[in-house]
């Protein structure tokens, strides 16, 4: 397989593991704010970043794992794969422009996606005892 066919795949399935931890943590967030009742909207938004930021670690790790090289790049990658999605999801649903917040989760899904993406590569295989 070419390594550009790897890089693709590997991205691809890696930001699919990254937004699906996400929407699991998001839901598990949801059902400790309801229980414990509202929190202000700026917690809520600081959770929410960093749910979003452990789904871009969680992805790049993914994806540096299957390609097994480049950790840094393929982590950054991926983590600009979940921003983008993410934004494009958020545009289509809200009408508000872009603003600080965006570009914070910018810098937040590239710095822990490019974390994510070195703790993959560097992570060592598992010990086989016979």
């Amino acid at each position: 397989m070419s390594d550009k066919k790897l890089l693709f795949k590997s991205m691809f399935f890696g930001s699919v593991c990254g937004l699906l931890l996400s929407v699991i943590l998001m839901c598990i967030c949801a059902v400790i704010i309801l229980s414990i009742g509202l929190l202000p909207a700026d917690l809520t938004k600081y959770v929410m970043l960093a749910v979003l930021g452990a789904g871009a670690m969680f992805g790049g790790f993914i994806a540096a794992r299957i390609t097994k090289s480049a950790g840094l790049l393929v982590g950054m990658l991926t983590g600009f794969v979940i921003f983008i999605l993410i934004t494009i999801l958020g545009l289509i649903k809200n009408t508000d422009a872009v603003s600080i917040a965006t570009l914070l989760r910018f810098i937040i899904t590239i710095v822990t996606g490019a974390i994510g993406g070195i703790l993959g590569v560097n992570k060592k295989e598992k010990l086989h005892i016979k």
